[in-house]
């Protein structure tokens, strides 16, 4: 007879079952994770179970006779493959990953251990996997290894599914799912070294109670269940905040359309009327309608940077020169407000360098508007100066001081959030949406750069941006051909040529009438077209020196238009230019259309002196008349 050491197994049959019934009294949520766990956990319990009935039959088998132990250790070693299973199911409902292939390799599984399940039925008569001699011995059959290759099977894959899916498993998570390993040692244990100790489940039930003390107690699941929540809802906070800022760039594009035409009809009333009131009511408009078209590209702007659009994209820049245009800029805001403006270089700052010279334009913009706008008398300056990092590399300090209103101490903290003001009071006394400075720190940020601000409420503001530039080779200089600021409907005509045909394309009726309006004073031959299939009609009876294309039209854009119409014989020998027209002002829009094979790009709304560069610059020299400085 077999004399077995059961009380560890007994013991370990008593902690799980209290186990068991506290998580099933504790835990509120009954997810699929822990449903899988308590199913471990009632195979390993079983096991236990049949696992000491076996070994107590095996005992009384002289006085119960052969049926009792059989039928015992048949179940308990239906167990020892079945909790490899429930291992299994429980790692793959804890990874939260589920492909097709584990959906197939499920119905393998169970098919899987319903033959291991019949092969034990069978070993009832065979005595293949195990049987008991005349004296009520145990015996191993011929393929009791058989019984060790579910369990293992199961075990072992479970436990390269964890490793393969380590990414989202912490390392608390993945030693915890490796405790069943203990299973197989007990199993070597008992079979090896000590036949006589019930040892198997009782390594068993070592692993589950790790899984349960780590990572399955009622606390630990709900902080995870938790965590899971915070998660998901901070991906709805991201797809809300990107159909915001989605939403906030369409209606900001839709916007500039109707305000192209304003602008543009304003600029028209600016030209042609005498009458002093008009103007003056003309000016207001176009105060107005440039102050509203600043809030709306800065809203694009904000969009863009919150949707991963916007890109810095660096080049060789003079500093003097973005310093210049950022002058020319804001210098007749200031004067309206009797300011005194002021804008310095210094002295060790290199003249050319490499970065993005239209973001730090326009976070030299940003900063100057604002200190402007909360500026009531005195003066703005605006400094650029530069330290050096090492031989290639330099930080460009801007700063940008003011003696205006000031800031409280306590708003310093939140003046470079989105849409505020930096308070109730001083926002009343301004205008735009509060995206200004939020723009200026983002910028920064995306230029791995450094933001401050200091002020004393009552005497004035000093903001300090620090931005790490490479320093380039004058020779290295590229000529960007940047549109410059000039003041709306101010003077003539740059040119005159009577002979040069425009053709004008836009599927907008008021567009390609306030075009062919704003040419209107250099006496250039206009026609126009709705659409690029008309535009390749009228290409083929007729020459173009100049066609001004819009990009977003139905049916054909701007773009395969351009491309169709260069292979047109008549547009090939009368070398027609291609500018296109196109409310896309993001930087790099320029180049990328040149790209394309466009000859300039002119960015809407139209400013008609720049409309007027663009057509002069592409008319053969021999159609202009005269020339207009």
């Amino acid at each position: 007879m077999n004399s077995y050491n059961i009380s560890y197994e007994v013991a370990s049959a008593f902690f799980i079952s209290i186990c068991i019934a506290c998580l099933i009294l504790t835990h509120r949520r009954r997810t699929a994770r822990f449903k899988q766990f308590l199913i471990l956990m009632f195979a390993v319990l079983f096991g236990l179970i049949f696992d000491v009935l076996g070994a107590v039959s095996i005992d009384n088998a002289p006085n119960t006779g052969l049926a009792v132990p059989m039928l015992f250790n048949t179940l308990y070693f239906f167990f020892a493959g079945y909790i490899g299973l429930a291992y299994v199911n429980y790692t793959i409902a804890f990874v939260g990953v589920r492909t097709k292939f584990h959906n197939v390799m499920r119905y393998f599984h169970i098919a899987f251990v319903i033959a291991y399940a019949v092969l034990l039925v069978i070993n009832v008569k065979t005595g293949w996997i195990f049987t008991f001699d005349d004296e009520y011995r145990y015996v191993f059959g011929p393929y009791h290894f058989i019984c060790y290759i579910p369990a293992g099977y199961f075990i072992t894959g479970g436990f390269f599914y964890m490793l393969s899916n380590r990414k989202n498993l912490g390392l608390r998570e993945m030693l915890s799912l490796s405790g069943f390993v203990f299973v197989i040692l007990g199993t070597v244990f008992q079979a090896l070294l000590l036949p006589n100790v019930l040892l198997t489940f009782f390594f068993g039930s070592l692993a589950v109670t790790i899984i349960l003390v780590f990572v399955e107690t009622p606390d630990y699941a709900y902080l995870q269940e938790a965590l899971a929540d915070l998660d998901s809802a901070k991906i709805e906070a991201e797809k809300a905040k990107h159909v915001k800022s989605e939403f906030l760039s369409f209606v900001s594009r839709e916007l500039k359309t109707p305000m192209n035409t304003v602008l543009g009809m304003d600029e028209m009333i600016l030209r042609e009327s005498h009458d002093e009131y008009i103007n003056g009511y003309a000016r207001d408009i176009a105060t107005a309608g440039n102050n509203l078209m600043e809030t709306l590209n800065k809203i694009l702007d904000y969009s863009d940077i919150e949707t991963g659009k916007l890109e810095i994209v660096n080049a060789p820049y003079k500093v003097s020169t973005v310093v210049r245009e950022v002058y020319k800029t804001v210098v007749f805001k200031s004067e309206e407000k009797g300011l005194k403006i002021g804008c310095d270089v210094g002295s060790l700052v290199p003249e050319v360098l490499v970065g993005d010279s239209v973001r730090i334009r326009q976070i030299m913009l940003n900063l100057l508007t604002n200190a402007i706008k909360y500026t009531h008398s005195g003066s703005v300056n605006l400094y650029v100066g530069s330290n050096e990092i090492d031989d290639k590399n330099v930080e460009m300090e801007i700063r940008v001081s003011d003696t205006g209103i000031g800031i409280d101490e306590e708003d310093l903290e939140k003046i470079f959030g989105t849409f505020d003001r930096a308070g109730d009071t001083h926002s009343r006394s301004g205008e735009g949406v509060g995206l200004g400075l939020s723009i200026v720190a983002k910028l920064t940020d995306m230029m791995n750069g450094e933001i401050k601000a200091e002020s004393t409420p009552g005497k004035g503001s000093v903001f300090i941006v620090k931005l790490p530039q490479k320093i380039a080779e004058e020779s290295d200089l590229i000529d960007s051909n940047a549109e410059t600021t000039r003041e709306t409907g101010a003077g003539g005509p740059l040119f005159k040529a009577p002979n040069a045909k425009v053709l004008i394309v836009d599927d907008n009726d008021i567009n390609r009438v306030l075009e062919a309006m704003l040419l209107k004073e250099t006496e250039v031959q206009t026609a126009q077209v709705a659409s690029g299939e008309e535009m390749l009609a009228e290409l083929m009876g007729t020459s173009y020196d100049v066609v001004l294309l819009d990009h977003i039209m139905p049916d054909m854009d701007g773009v395969e238009a351009m491309k169709r119409a260069k292979q047109i014989e008549r547009v090939k020998n009368a070398s027609t230019a291609f500018i296109a027209l196109t409310a896309n002002s993001l930087p790099g829009a320029r180049e990328e259309y040149l790209r394309q094979g466009f000859d300039d790009f002119v960015s809407k709304p139209v400013n008609g002196r720049r409309l007027e560069e663009a057509v002069m610059k592409q008319l053969n020299a021999s159609l202009i008349l005269e020339k207009i400085s």
